[in-house]
């Protein structure tokens, strides 16, 4: 047991020194070892008082803030549970070498950070700030497993040049690097409760050749997410590496009656070079099997969900990467529990059409993972769905 906890530490250390999406300059291995260990560690009510050198023990996240392909300081660090919270969960500052370290109590959380030169953090963000918005929210985490979580920094643009039209709504310009970006998707959620993942946008809009958008809508407060796929398109569910995630750094934005309210969105491209298994300190539950339709026959595009609910509707948990053409499927489960077991095909609302099924292997269609179990023969029989199901807000 002792070799065991000798390992994971030794794990951790090198995550944190050598871990993460993007290269960068860092000090000396053992200036980083004496730097996180020094760090201060924000736990949750039900953790054990922290102690020094005990940051590599189970339930440590490590939150790295770059700027530049540099680890950037003082960039604090929060975790909401909901993302329309006022007052963070969990926050922190990130030290010398950019990072804060977290025992966040099991659960999802929305994680984002904020660096202002003149340390004025009561006022509204302003160009030259940095901010970042994780492309993983919410994120899952378990008091039962470690990881480090890479925050790529971004600076907030300059105001928005676009002239308005007449009327009621959002307009605006999409950058990459200070680049328009071409054909991406604006969309403007006015509820959160999905996360800003599924299909209930109250509006969405691609930018024209110069990175503009413009669209119509009702005076309320919206949060603006842009999204723009490897393959062009726009549509909601997981992103993958190469794809282009852009947040607004105003949000929530307000829309008042007779008027345009502008916003400047910059885009990041995701670079998730390292999956939750690599950057994790022991090994991450996993569960695989077959998606096939009554016949038999494999499912190539389908993947495999996990829900909390037992009616297995809205945003699942975890989802596996579509299958392909053997309709086989393996995915990873960070967070150790009871799931509710379904496969599908398509993002947002299932549509006439696209397949769907439940797991059989259980009368709820429910599964019992533990953290580091493999659980193989998870096979799910499909059907096409005749109609559409039902819209997220009548669900």
């Amino acid at each position: 047991m002792r070799n065991y906890w000798l390992i994971a530490l030794a794990a951790l250390w090198a995550i944190v020194c050598l871990g993460g999406c993007v290269p960068h300059r860092a000090p000396t291995a053992s200036e980083d070892k004496k730097a996180v260990a020094a760090a201060p560690v924000v736990e949750s009510e039900k953790s054990s008082p922290s102690k020094a050198g005990s940051a590599a023990r189970l339930g440590t996240y490590v939150v790295r803030t770059i700027w530049q392909n540099t680890p950037l300081s003082g960039a604090h660090v929060e975790w909401r549970r909901q993302l329309v919270d006022s007052t963070p969960a969990y926050a922190a500052v990130s030290e010398r070498i950019g990072t804060a370290i977290f025992r966040p109590a099991t659960g999802a959380y929305f994680i984002t950070a904020e660096w202002r030169e003149d340390g004025n953090y009561n006022r509204p963000p302003k160009p030259g700030d940095r901010f970042a918005w994780f492309g993983g929210n919410p994120w899952w985490v378990t008091s039962a497993n470690s990881e480090v979580i890479t925050l790529l920094m971004e600076e907030v643009p300059p105001p928005a040049t676009v002239a308005p039209p007449k009327g009621t709504g959002v307009c605006g310009v999409v950058t990459l690097e200070g680049a328009p970006v071409d054909g991406a998707g604006v969309f403007a959620y006015s509820k959160t409760g999905t996360g800003l993942k599924a299909d209930d946008f109250q509006a969405m809009v691609r930018t024209n050749a110069k990175g503009e958008f413009a669209f119509d809508l009702p005076p309320d407060r919206y949060f603006l997410i842009v999204r723009l796929r490897a393959d062009h398109s726009v549509s909601v569910g997981p992103m993958h590496k190469g794809d282009l995630l852009g947040y607004d750094p105003m949000n929530p934005v307000v829309v008042k009656q007779g008027r345009y309210t502008s916003a400047a969105i910059p885009m990041l491209r995701l670079r998730m070079e390292k999956t939750r298994s690599e950057s994790a300190v022991v090994p991450l539950g996993s569960i695989e099997g077959r998606i096939a339709d009554r016949a038999g026959h494999p499912v190539e595009g389908a993947y495999a969900a996990l829900y909390l609910n037992p009616k297995m509707i809205g945003i699942p948990v975890f989802l596996s990467d579509p299958t392909g053409a053997d309709g086989r499927f393996k995915m990873l489960v960070p967070v150790p529990g009871r799931y509710f077991v379904a496969a599908r095909s398509g993002y947002g609302r299932p549509l006439a059409g696209s397949w769907f099924g439940a797991w059989g292997g259980s009368e709820d269609h429910a599964l019992k993972i533990k953290l580091d179990e493999v659980r193989t023969g998870v096979d799910i029989a499909v059907d096409k769905l005749l109609k559409d199901a039902k819209s997220l807000d009548e669900q």
